[in-house]
Parts: structure tokens; sequence; C-alpha cells
């Protein structure tokens, strides 16, 4: 008998935690493309292709108190913002996502949370990986743009950046909204889309030259301890 109303319980809280998941619409349109920006670095920039490379994207969510975040993405690292599982691709046409509605964790249907999508080239891998190297990383203005500094793990002509932070009610479960679409040009009663375009701005790494150079001052680091 315990063990039938143990199942049943288990059942029910199972039952609960996918009816708090609210639902959205990833996808984006012309208006408002995902631009790979190398000016910083003494490049161009524009909406991607198709030949441009591989592009993945992730929808994070906070408290709807949350509106504002540094330039550097370091408090996407923080406890204030949560994974939402909810994960799009690159489309074929330029500076398009590919996404259905989807369930969004972390954000219960009919809750009111602000929302932000990072964007990177998936050569850099999972969005955990890509996290994780972003931490201590910089966003430095240069030539009128922008470009990374201190992503670690990074390879020339990789990207990241991420869109406005926005506020909405997701919709689904007992709310009877329906999935709100993330990207659009009007607010409506049930929140703000994102509006605009998004910069995904050029890693900088290491010249040749300087990887010379710390192995050559660590070289020189060995040696003195050597003959002390």
């Amino acid at each position: 008998m315990k063990r039938i109303v143990l199942t049943a319980l288990m059942g029910t809280l199972a039952a609960g935690a996918a009816f708090a998941q609210g639902t959205i619409t990833m996808g984006n349109n012309a208006t408002t493309p995902f631009q790979t920006n190398a000016v910083g670095l003494g490049g161009t920039s524009g909406s991607y292709t198709a030949s441009s490379g591989l592009y993945d994207f992730e929808l994070l969510t906070a408290a709807s108190t949350v509106t504002t975040v540094d330039a550097s993405l370091q408090g996407l690292l923080t406890s204030a913002w949560s994974d939402t599982g909810a994960s799009a691709t690159s489309a074929g046409l330029a500076g398009r996502i590919s996404s259905s509605a989807s369930s969004a964790l972390n954000w219960p249907a009919g809750n009111q949370q602000s929302f932000i999508i990072i964007g990177w080239s998936a050569s850099m891998g999972g969005f955990s990986n890509v996290m994780a190297d972003l931490s201590g990383a910089s966003l430095v203005a240069a030539n009128g743009g922008f470009y990374w500094s201190g992503v670690k793990n990074a390879a020339p002509g990789e990207y990241i950046g991420a869109t406005t932070i926005q506020s909405a009610e997701a919709g689904g479960g007992a709310s009877g909204l329906p999935p709100f679409a993330l990207f659009g040009t009007t607010a409506s009663g049930q929140g703000t889309p994102i509006s605009t375009a998004t910069e995904l701005y050029a890693v900088s790494v290491p010249e040749p030259t300087t990887f010379a150079l710390m192995g050559l001052a660590a070289s020189s680091l060995l040696i003195f301890r050597r003959r002390k």
C-alpha cells in the first residue's frame, strides 16, 4: 500500500513539474537578425549566412526585477539566471534561428519573468562549455566596435553575443496563454519581445608570438628556479 501511495505521489509531483513549465517560441525574423561583428578586430559585420558556419542559442530566464546585465555577460554566470533548456540553431536564412514552440524550464506558465538569449559559434561546444569558457572574459571596445578578450579554449573566427533583456509571461498550463514569441516588433499584454538585431562579437585569441613569449617566460622561470 505504501509503495502504491509513494508511486502516486511521485507521479503527481512529476505532473506538477511539467505543468509548471511555460511555453515559448524562439524563432526570429528578418527585422531581428543575429549578426557576426568583427569590427573591433578590423573586420566587418553583417547577418551570418549558411556558409558562415553553424551557431547555437540558449534561452535564460530570471526574475522580472533583473533588467540589466554587464556588457561582458558575467552576470549570466550568477544564480540570478537559470537555463530554460530551450535552444535553437542557425537556419538557412541570413541571421535567422530555427525553433518551434517549446517548454521553458524555470519559467512557469503565466509568470512574468525576464529573459535573454545567448548565441555562439557551434564550434565552441555545448552551452555549459561556452559558459565555463566565458568566465573571466571581457568585451573590449576597439576600432568603433567590440571584441571578446580572455575567452578560454577559443579559436580564431568564433563569436559570442547576447540579445537585450526583455520581460514576458510564458504561455501554457492553466494560464490559457499562447506560447510567447520571443522576437517581434511590438509589445502585448503578455510581454515585450526582442525587437532589434543582435550582435555576436568576434573572439580575440593570443597571436602565435604571444604564445611563444609565454613559453619563453615559463622556460626562463624554470631555469631560474633550478639555478636557485
